[in-house]
């Protein structure tokens, strides 16, 4: 029996919308229906090459479509609220990418908006499906290292990213950026544990003096309600001579043993006359002409929970904590004391 493909929209067609676009169009379940992007030249660069039908400075024109069954949402960090919530009122099921909102009221919104119209919805916390972070976790759950008591985690940027990936670097910070991917990771490590408290300290300097108004690093420590530990590290001004984009590394100390995963250089490494450089090779990787890697699973993950009418991995109750514990960080660097989550 035939099985009509998922339509699948895209909103944003940035990095992560051109990554999204390319792991749709390598799903044999999932179609390309069209893609949003102001101004819409980047929407029709995406369409052309994978083949949509529809490219558009209005998401709405996309959101009516009935061909049109899942939406991601892929724009900037602080631009995820209004689309989300436009995208389920339209009944449509929504992947969301990373972190949910930069604020508690935001993300509640989406929730609630989410919950009134009853349809799917996971934020894009693609590293869940990265083979080392998935193995962790399982180990974590067999009682390898016993119960998790402490961890720290870091993903910090060269100096590139907010200065020239980036043209709306002010619009976040590098915990909303960066960190968002750790706590999660962390979180679901520490399983039901619930974080408490936050104290957070941070750096400016270096990207205020170029016009780019925030953080240049944040670090912040993160109390559970076991009495566990977190801290977590950002940073966006690393010389762009460092041999990798993102320098990341998470420890998990339990009460048996201790986890170490260290992304940094993904197991490549390449050099030329010009420079030495560690590829990154996990999330979005092209193996012989198709995309593949973590972003890839997490979509082909969203794409068969749609057609089978399965609950998603990532809960939203999973990526509000996550959000929580966000704005707790950035309360906390206002204030310049610790803040309940």
């Amino acid at each position: 029996m035939k099985v009509d493909p998922i339509g699948v929209a895209i909103i944003g067609a940035g990095i992560m919308g051109t990554a999204h676009a390319g792991a749709v169009a390598s799903h044999p379940r999932a179609r390309l229906v069209g893609v949003a992007s102001v101004p819409d030249g980047p929407a029709r660069e995406l369409t052309a090459r994978y083949g949509g039908w529809v490219a558009t400075d209005d998401y709405e024109e996309l959101l009516v479509r009935p061909d049109v069954k899942l939406v991601i949402v892929a724009t900037p960090d602080h631009l995820h609220t209004e689309i989300a919530v436009a995208a389920a009122e339209a009944g449509k099921a929504i992947l969301i990418e990373k972190p949910l909102a930069t604020s508690l009221a935001d993300a509640d919104r989406v929730i609630e908006a989410v919950e009134r119209a009853g349809v799917p919805a996971m934020t894009a916390f693609n590293h869940r499906w990265i083979p080392c972070y998935a193995q962790a976790k399982a180990e974590i759950d067999a009682g390898a290292v016993g119960r998790p008591r402490m961890a720290y985690a870091r993903k910090n940027d060269r100096i590139f990213v907010p200065t020239r990936m980036l043209r709306w670097a002010e619009g976040t910070t590098p915990a909303w950026f960066l960190s968002s991917h750790d706590i999660d990771l962390v979180c679901w490590f520490f399983g039901d544990d619930q974080a408490v408290e936050v104290y957070a300290t941070g750096v400016r300097g270096v990207l205020d003096g170029m016009g780019i108004k925030t953080p240049d690093a944040v670090q912040a420590q993160v109390r559970f309600a076991s009495g566990a530990v977190a801290t977590f590290e950002s940073c966006w001004i690393y010389p762009d001579t460092f041999p990798t984009m993102t320098d990341s590394f998470i420890e998990v100390v339990g009460e048996r043993g201790v986890i170490h995963l260290d992304r940094k250089d993904e197991q490549l490494e390449i050099a030329t006359s010009s420079e030495y450089r560690y590829p990154r090779t996990s999330i979005t990787p092209v193996i012989h002409g198709v995309q593949a890697g973590a972003l890839a699973l997490a979509d082909r993950h969203m794409i068969e929970c749609v057609a089978e009418g399965r609950a998603p991995l990532v809960t939203l109750a999973e990526s509000r904590h996550v959000t929580a514990i966000l704005d707790a960080i950035h309360r906390s660097l206002a204030s310049g004391h610790p803040v309940a989550v």
